[in-house]
């Protein structure tokens, strides 16, 4: 995107002699332009997010037999986001994230682990029992629901129809352990008594996970909605990296509620008590995720042109053509329209927008055939306005002359002139819109009628070798 003098942004030009006016309105819009960098976020917390130890005292209060239940949680929370950052221009260069369908994970795995005591004091028929000890072989359980994720299109932003993204487990009362502790409490009366201790647990747990913004290097933009843009600027360079980071909040909403159940009989006598809920609120927890930046890397079309395509001298009634270079020096392929106006010409067809475009591949070049039919004496001026694809040049302007004269000019020699089929020996478009006037417009008789109809044909789309 290397700008030669004289490539403007537009212009209005009067040609000189029997020249037209060529104004922004008759160049219509820059051609539409995309190109999009993959990208990928992830992020793991291997902790809970606030203090996951409870106790929940001897339970229940004023019983004979009490037991004391004393649990810790641990966490994994683990999430990956695929997409893409899309580049879009005209008129400006925009930055959006479009995440590819069910392309964002959330994953969570949380186990609960148990320490448990019971103590007693009691009245039996052969005396009193009073002790306290621990409640062995408590397990370390791993619930199922409690180790799952699920699926999403990133990236979770406002106005996402999947955010938040919500983990929900829901286990009823369970049998965490069942236990006989009659030998280790009383061994004695073994023989007429029994003692069972069960513990239950039930859990309610939502885990919610919502994207809070995306922040793009360029100027520390902000993306705060889905599809939401930013404004990045090429800086005339057919390569753009820039960085991009992913804030994310996570937070939980936890009830554990324990269900102990103890069972003490001696001689036909219940000590025990039935199920208490011992239910535990757990605060709320919260987190803000901020993912590793990422690089993303856009790939652009790039158009050189001379600024100017002089014609010099040409013979009133003998139409001149030339053929002038355009080349891609990007990385993606360059589309464009051509346009101009009397007493220059191009095949209409270059601009007109229900035609495609040019399509000029990366890295690559193509002449567009221009011609100059002058209808009197004088210096002629115009512009050959190219619309293109080039982000950073959607319309450059290149600078027409040549100087009419009635004098013969002999034969038109110049490397860039080219008369009849010779235009076209790369497999151009044959066409009558030129831009030249009629033969009968034209004194310069028939041989210049003939010239002018060999002349109709403007585009030739030949490839440079290599």
């Amino acid at each position: 995107m290397r700008r030669e003098p004289g490539l403007r942004p537009w212009v209005a030009i009067v040609a000189a002699t029997g020249g037209v006016l060529l104004a922004p309105g008759l160049a219509g819009a820059a051609i539409p332009g995309r190109t999009e960098s993959p990208v990928h976020w992830e992020y793991f917390q291997d902790f809970c997010g606030v203090g996951v130890d409870w106790d929940t005292g001897w339970v229940p209060s004023g019983s004979d037999v009490q037991i004391r239940v004393q649990f810790r949680i641990a966490c994994e929370f683990e999430s990956e986001l695929d997409g893409k950052g899309v580049l879009v221009w005209p008129p400006a260069t925009q930055l959006f994230f479009q995440g590819n369908p069910r392309g964002g994970d959330f994953s969570q795995a949380i186990g609960v682990f148990f320490d448990a005591r019971i103590r007693w004091d009691i009245d039996t028929p052969i005396g009193d029992s009073r002790g306290e000890m621990p409640i062995p072989y408590v397990p370390h359980i791993d619930i199922g629901c409690l180790d799952r994720g699920m699926q999403f299109t990133p990236f979770l932003l406002s106005g996402n129809p999947d955010r938040p993204a919500h983990l929900l487990c829901q286990v009823p009362r369970f049998l965490v352990f069942s236990y006989d502790i009659l030998d280790l409490v009383l061994p004695e009366i073994s023989a007429f008594a029994s003692v069972n201790i069960k513990i239950y647990l039930s859990i309610d747990l939502h885990s919610y996970l919502q994207g809070n913004k995306i922040v793009v290097s360029e100027h520390e933009q902000e993306i705060l909605e889905e599809y939401g843009r930013a404004f990045v600027y090429p800086r005339g360079s057919p390569m753009l990296n820039l960085t991009a980071q992913y804030f994310a909040d996570l937070s939980h909403q936890m009830i554990v509620t324990i269900h102990p159940e103890v069972e003490f009989e001696v001689l036909g006598f219940d000590f025990g008590f039935d199920i208490i809920d011992v239910g535990i609120p757990i605060p709320e927890m919260s987190d803000q995720w901020v993912y590793d930046p990422q690089e993303l890397t856009f790939y652009f079309p790039d158009i050189e042109a001379a600024p100017e395509l002089n014609f010099g001298r040409t013979q009133v009634g003998r139409p001149r053509m030339k053929r002038f270079a355009v080349e891609n020096v990007g990385f993606q392929d360059l589309e464009l329209y051509a346009r101009t106006g009397l007493p220059f010409g191009v095949d209409p067809r270059l601009g007109d927008p229900e035609e495609p475009p040019i399509t000029v591949p990366a890295p690559g070049l193509e002449d567009i055939i221009v011609s100059f039919d002058p209808d009197g004496e004088g210096t002629a001026r115009g512009v050959l306005r190219f619309e293109t694809n080039d982000p950073d040049e959607p319309w450059v302007d290149v600078r027409l002359i040549g100087e009419a004269t009635y004098e013969d000019v002999g034969e038109y020699t110049d490397p860039d002139d080219c008369e009849g089929d010779e235009c076209f020996t790369g497999g151009g478009w044959a066409s009558t819109g030129c831009g030249c006037r009629a033969g009968g417009a034209s004194s310069a008789g028939p041989l210049a009628v003939a010239l002018a109809a060999l002349a109709a044909v403007l585009l030739g789309r030949r490839r440079r070798p290599d």
